[in-house]
Formats: structure tokens, C-alpha cells, sequence
């Protein structure tokens, strides 16, 4: 068993980032390890680091905080894990002496110094590993390891990492240093938890950029990495022996050219980092931070060398272009929001203020990332991650995921634990999952009934936020009633559930599922419905779209929709009306005032977001708060599955037989783009050319699909073939 054998050790709680070295003897250049350290850890094997992670190992929930009860709103009987990693050392190793050195971060786990949302502080850092040579002889942590402090004097992921190069010791991980000086480890005492393999994939260097420098003002020089990002800044560094060189870090710059932070934490959460000169030239590159930024600023004696763009390694697999600049754009600006956004195998809201794995920002956009992206295996994860969180006795899903704090609410917060093995399942046709987590789907749904008032899903945990949608236009809270919004999603995960009742063979709980569904309609209408007009709400903020896209109402719920937002094509909606609205006008023939909001140039649009130079989905619709969100880029699947058209059929089990049928609009006349599938890639495009168009689609693998236009039907092969049709 991993770490079987190994003793959990630490250093003297006061060294920020310690060292951990062993020598040891190897038979071959051959051996396996199995090592985990909280927070994050780097390997090396004589003198060599191993593997190119970063940030690793994943995090979790990783046991019980002493803290507990300073933290609102759970309740504790959470399921406590934590992720290993496993390296293959053949090409570190060689016969005889070898040194294994670790040094360790804060990560997650030693995260003392924000406490927006509660404090959150695990426990020192500490270190396990279990190292099997190829004779079968162990190597594993204990107290005859030696450790040191190192040379990073502050290491903490939302503040910045300072390093000073004076307190180096060269070749600390090698052979034959003099370690005299330094101290045995401690014993950590028992780690309980859940020990499980990493299998989703790391953080790692994805990519370089040049950063650009744009001025200096007051001796600090403004550089620019082009793009909105995640990552660190390397530096080369060349003053004398104590001198500092800062950075700073912000998504803006204000009216004067100044680094403008606000958007990514204020003046009380800023992101910084700091090197300290030993008198030589060298180049510092941060070990256990990360930021959220596109512009920074350098104060003191060296230049940055390098933007290193740092997110989990989770690869894009679509493509899609038009010939509109805002689609394009939309496009573009999601994915780099999404994939920016995953960090140690969770999708965070943003990447510097928060950073926590929100459950409603993640269930609202996973079908949107899981389209796009390769990310099977970091769903998984993040899937066990919120039913970890649930609370075991009464099924309560947090609003975060590892809990980590933060507000939201129980229906489009906590609809997380059916949404998102729900959409795993139609992507990955993986049945093993959906099994694995229906029960936790029962669970909850349970709680909601908990959570009534005459039918309708009116509160939350004892002193909590319960919230319907959010960041609606403008500060005030959305004039949607949250019990509407909470029902809805409610409705919708009872719907998922039967399901996923009838695919596993669990018919024998339609009957409750139903009824349940029943009365909550019935609720809604109750509460909702005009029966003068036929609208709920008076339809404000998308309140039909909620309504329709679960069959409430009548024929004028619909007529109403359409005919508000096709007056004026603008949104008036949060992050979860926003995607239902364009979602449900899509769906019943509306596509174009879909379009025609999405390309929308009013102040309240994704227009402005790009005309302003934005390279990330803003957190608000006037550009308050985080620059880095991808809440609102869930819309994005609409490209794919309403005006390409790429759609699986209803009774499909994932893409192995899909319908496309594009939906034209004006104001778009050619458009094109491509998913790769569990059963193969899927690639469609359409031309107009005059009364007529060309449409083209490519099928690889085993896809089955039939082409749909104008009630008409025909068939696929597999490869690439052209139909001209009628455009009318």
C-alpha cells in the first residue's frame, strides 16, 4: 500500500518552505517513489528535479481542521482525501550512493494568511514518501532524514513568495554535502485521511511570453505579459548583497499608467513577490505561488526574462471561428478564462482574488469546458472533490469544492453534485460514474425537500447565504426571486436523476422522483405565474427562460421571452439566467435574438468586454470585481450544439450518434469549428452562398450521425463530405 511504510516528518514549524535531504544506497538506476507533500513539494534526485509538475500534489480536503468551528456553513462529516504522486526515478538514480532532497511549500494546507471566507489552516507543512528500489528494499520518510530552513523566507499562494539568495546552500540534494548543521526531522504525527493516486493531470509551465515594457513612473517599470494569465514572472537579478527587487501584479492599469490591483484583491491582498540579491547575477523563478495578472510592476535591479503561464495541463481539443469578431472573441476569451482558472485540480472562480473551486461557477460552465477541453480527468477529481464536501449526514453540498468557505446558495450551488457527473457522463459515456455518485444525487435531493416552504426551496444553512442567480447588471442583488432561481435548479436536478434512474436500472425510485417534481411545478406556477399575461415574474431577468426550459407555463411564456428580448437583444440577466436565456431562445426557434444578445454592443455586453481589450470574461458586466471569470463563458456551447449545429440525440448515451443541424442567423454568414468526442472528432462548417449554402462535415471514428436541414434527413458517412442545400 502507497506510504505503507513511510512516517510522516516536518521541520521546525517556524521555517517557512524547509529542506528535507536523505542519502541512501541503490542496487541499479531503478526505483519507483510514492511521495506526498502538504502543501506543495518539489523532488530531486541528486541535485535533479523530477518530473516537470507544478504546484502538485492536488488539493483536497485533506483531514479534519482544528479550526472547525470557527467555519460557517457545514456541518463536519465531510470524507477526507489526499492525492500522492508516483515517479518513475530509473532516469534519476545510477548504483551506489544517491541523495534525495525535497523542500516544501505552504500550498493549501499551511495557508495561514487570508481569511476572507474563515480561516482555513490545516497544519504545518509536512512529508511522506515511500521509495522501492528495484531489489524491493524501501527508502521511506523518518526521523533519520536531516532538514533545514531554505532560502524562501515567505511562501503563501494568494500573497506572493519572497526568496533570498544569501541563505542558498549549493548542493543541498546532491551526494556528499556537509549537513551537519542541519536538524532531524520531526515526527508529524498520523495523517487521517484517505490516501489516493493523482490521476488528474498537474499544473505546468504551458507556456512563455515576452512581456512588453510600457513606462516607468516613480521608479517603477509597468510591463505588460499581452494576455490576461496565470503563472510568475522569471527574473534576473544583478544588485548588491541585500538589495530587493519587487513585483507587484494586477489584471489593470489605472488613468495614470499606475498597476491597478483592485480587481484581483485590493490593497489588502496583494500579490507580490520579492528577491533578495547576494551580490551575483542570478535568476529567480517562485517554487509555491502563482498570480492572476496581465500587467506587473519591477522595483529594483533586474529584468524579467520570461511571462511563465502556469495552469493544470488540461489541453484545448475544439476550434471554432465565424465571421463575427465578437463570437470570435468569445470563443477565445472563455477558454482562456477556463483553462487559467484550473489550478491543482480544482476550476476556481478566479485566479487571484478567491481561487476556490465554487460549485456554482463550476456546475454552470462544466458542459461548456468539458466540450472543449480535455478534461475527463480533472473532473473526476473535482466530481469526488464536491462529494467529499457533502456533508454525510445530511447531504448538504458545499458552496466550494474543497470547502474552503465562500457564499452561494442550495440550488445552483449545490445542484453541483448532479450536474456535473451528469455531464460527465453524456460527454465521456462513462455509466461507472454516474453510478458511483447517484446516491449522493438522492442524498441532496433530499436535503432540498429539507429546504421547502409550500413547495418552493425557500433557505438555506442557519445564518448563510442563499442566493438564486448573481451578478446580475448593476450592485443590487438580482430582482429574481431566489426561490424561483433554487426550484428551478431543484426541478432540473430531479430531472437528471430519473435519468440516470432509467439508465441504471433504478426504476424502482421514478415514482418519488416524479412526484416530487410534480408538486414543485405546481409550486412554481403558484407562486409565479400570472395567469393574466402567462409570464413569471413579469418576466424580469429571464424569469420565463427558467420557466420554459423546464416546461412551466403555457404558449405565451414563450411568446413573451421572445418577444421581450427580441425588442431589445440585451442582457439583463446573472450568470445563470444569462446562459438559459440564450440557451432557451435557441431551443425553440429564437436563435437569432440569441445572436443578436450575444453580439449585443451595448454597455451590458460581451462587446464591451472586448472593445475595452480584454482577454478573460469579467466577473461583472461593468467590469467591477475580477477581470478573470468564466461563469459567464458557459454560453459558449452554444456555438457548438445551436449554431453548429453538433447535437446528440436525446436517448443518445454520450456522442455515439449525434443529429447536426445548424442554425443560421443574419449577421453571420460563414462559420466553422470542431469537438473531439468519446467517439471520435466532429467537425462542421457551413457557408452561405447565395440562395444557397455549403455545409461540410468531417466525422472521424465510429460517430454516427445524420445531418438535419429544413425537416429533411440525410445520412453520414464517415470522413469529410459537402452538402449544398437551399438556404431557404
Amino acid at each position: 500500500m502507497a506510504l505503507e511504510a513511510a512516517l510522516w516528518i516536518q521541520s521546525d514549524p517556524q521555517w517557512q518552505a524547509p529542506l528535507f535531504r536523505k542519502e541512501f544506497t541503490a542496487p541499479a538506476a531503478a526505483g519507483t517513489i510514492d511521495i506526498c507533500g502538504l502543501g506543495y513539494f518539489v523532488l530531486y534526485i541528486n541535485g535533479k528535479r523530477v518530473s516537470d509538475d507544478q504546484l502538485t500534489p492536488v488539493y483536497s480536503d485533506y483531514h479534519r481542521r482544528a479550526d472547525r468551528e470557527m467555519i460557517y456553513p457545514i456541518h463536519d462529516t465531510f470524507t477526507y482525501r489526499t492525492y500522492y504522486r508516483t515517479y518513475d526515478l530509473a532516469d534519476y538514480l545510477h548504483p551506489g550512493v544517491n541523495t534525495l532532497g525535497v523542500i516544501l511549500g505552504n500550498g493549501w494546507y499551511g495557508q495561514r494568511e487570508r481569511s476572507v471566507e474563515g480561516a482555513f489552516w490545516y497544519g504545518d507543512p509536512k512529508l511522506a514518501f515511500q521509495l522501492t528500489l528495484s531489489d524491493g528494499s524501501m527508502v521511506v520518510s523518518d526521523t533519520t532524514v536531516r532538514t533545514s530552513p531554505s532560502h524562501i523566507l515567505r511562501n503563501n499562494i494568494y500573497h506572493g513568495e519572497w526568496q533570498d539568495a544569501r541563505l542558498l546552500q549549493p548542493g543541498w540534494s546532491e551526494n556528499g554535502f556537509n549537513d551537519s548543521g542541519w536538524e532531524p526531522a520531526r515526527p508529524a504525527g498520523p495523517h487521517d485521511s484517505i490516501l489516493c493516486p493523482q490521476e488528474c493531470p498537474p499544473d505546468r509551465i504551458i507556456q512563455e511570453r515576452k512581456p512588453r515594457l510600457l513606462h516607468e513612473i516613480d521608479g517603477k517599470r509597468i510591463y505588460d505579459a499581452g494576455i490576461n494569465t496565470t503563472g510568475w514572472v522569471v527574473m534576473r537579478t544583478w544588485g548588491e548583497a541585500g538589495s530587493q527587487v519587487s513585483l507587484r501584479f494586477g489584471e489593470e492599469l489605472d488613468a495614470d499608467g499606475r498597476l491597478d490591483i483592485r480587481s484581483a484583491g485590493y490593497s489588502d491582498q496583494v500579490q507580490r513577490d520579492v528577491f533578495i540579491s547576494d551580490g551575483t547575477s542570478r535568476v529567480f523563478t517562485p517554487m509555491f505561488t502563482f498570480h492572476g495578472f496581465r500587467y506587473f510592476e519591477v522595483e529594483g535591479q533586474g529584468e524579467p526574462l520570461a511571462c511563465q503561464v502556469v495552469h493544470s495541463d488540461v489541453p484545448v481539443t475544439s476550434s471554432f471561428s465565424c465571421d463575427n469578431e465578437v463570437l470570435n472573441w468569445l470563443y477565445h476569451a472563455y477558454l482562456n478564462s477556463q483553462r487559467t482558472n484550473y489550478h491543482s485540480g480544482v476550476p476556481s472562480d478566479c485566479p487571484h482574488r478567491e481561487r476556490l473551486g465554487y460549485t456554482g461557477d463550476g456546475q454552470l460552465t462544466c458542459d461548456a469546458a468539458m466540450l472543449m477541453l480535455d478534461a475527463a480527468p480533472f473532473y473526476r477529481k473535482w466530481i469526488r472533490d464536491i462529494a467529499d464536501c457533502q456533508d454525510v449526514v445530511g447531504g448538504h453540498i458545499q458552496h466550494t469544492a474543497p470547502f474552503q468557505g465562500g457564499g452561494g446558495g442550495p440550488g445552483g450551488w449545490g445542484c453541483a453534485i448532479a450536474v456535473v457527473p451528469w455531464q460527465y457522463f453524456l460527454h465521456y459515456d462513462d455509466p461507472q460514474l454516474l453510478e458511483e455518485y447517484y446516491p449522493h444525487i438522492l442524498h441532496w435531493l433530499d436535503y432540498m425537500e429539507t429546504r421547502t416552504e409550500n413547495g418552493l426551496i425557500t433557505w438555506e444553512e442557519k445564518g448563510g447565504w442563499c442566493l438564486g442567480d448573481w451578478c446580475t447588471p448593476g450592485l443590487k442583488r438580482p430582482d429574481l426571486p431566489d426561490p424561483l432561481v433554487n426550484t428551478y435548479f431543484y426541478i432540473k436536478s430531479l430531472d437528471i436523476a430519473q435519468a440516470a434512474a432509467r439508465i441504471l436500472g433504478r426504476e424502482a425510485d421514478l415514482p418519488r422522483l416524479q412526484g416530487r417534481r410534480q408538486r414543485a411545478i405546481q409550486a412554481m406556477e403558484a407562486a409565479y405565474l400570472d395567469p393574466q399575461t402567462g409570464s413569471f415574474c413579469q418576466g424580469t431577468e429571464g424569469a420565463d427562460a427558467f420557466a420554459v426550459d423546464i416546461g412551466l407555463g403555457d404558449a405565451r411564456t414563450l411568446e413573451n421571452l421572445a418577444a421581450r428580448y427580441a425588442a431589445r437583444p440585451v442582457y439583463d440577466t446573472g450568470i445563470f439566467g444569462t446562459d438559459i436565456v440564450t440557451w432557451t431562445l435557441c431551443e425553440h426557434g429564437c436563435a437569432q435574438t440569441a445572436f443578436d444578445m450575444l453580439t449585443s454592443r451595448d454597455a451590458v455586453s460581451f462587446y464591451t468586454q472586448m472593445a475595452h481589450g480584454a482577454t478573460t470574461l469579467w466577473e461583472r458586466w461593468d467590469a467591477r470585481a475580477s477581470h478573470n471569470h468564466p461563469m459567464f463563458g458557459a454560453v459558449t456551447r452554444c456555438l457548438f450544439y445551436q449554431f453548429l449545429g453538433i447535437r446528440q440525440e436525446a436517448d443518445s448515451r454520450g456522442f455515439a450518434k449525434v443529429v447536426i443541424a445548424p442554425k443560421l442567423v443574419e449577421g453571420m454568414d460563414w462559420a466553422k469549428g470542431s469537438i473531439v468526442t468519446a467517439h471520435g472528432r466532429i467537425a462542421v462548417g457551413y457557408a452561405k452562398e447565395g440562395s444557397k449554402v455549403r455545409f461540410t462535415v468531417e466525422l472521424d471514428g465510429d460517430v454516427q450521425a445524420r445531418f438535419q436541414w429544413k425537416g429533411v434527413s440525410h445520412p453520414l458517412a464517415a470522413g469529410k463530405q459537402e452538402l449544398l442545400l437551399p438556404l431557404v
